[in-house]
């Protein structure tokens, strides 16, 4: 078991998931409150563990060359849009 505050979790909330997704019980303070997160019993071995597609929520161009893009906020009036990064 693994204990974190609210700030802690808030930081790194997206590793927090993938640890209880792994099976990992996560227990939460925040003044003086205990928040436990656990993987929902379900039978699933870890060689048919499967996880969310996100490919139909994130559409990027080349997702695969990731390192070579970012995002670039363009103002209220517009969107993200992707750029080209420079090799450093």
């Amino acid at each position: 078991m693994k204990r974190l505050t609210a700030s802690e979790a808030r930081k790194n909330w997206f590793r927090v998931l993938d640890e209880v997704a792994a099976g990992e019980v996560v227990v939460l303070e925040r003044k003086g409150q205990r928040l436990v997160l656990h993987r929902e019993d379900k039978k699933v071995t870890k060689s048919k563990q499967q996880f969310p597609d996100y490919t139909r929520l994130l559409r990027v161009p080349d997702a695969d060359q990731a390192d070579r893009w970012s995002w670039d906020w363009q103002g209220e009036s517009q969107d993200l849009v992707s750029v080209s990064r420079k090799k450093q």
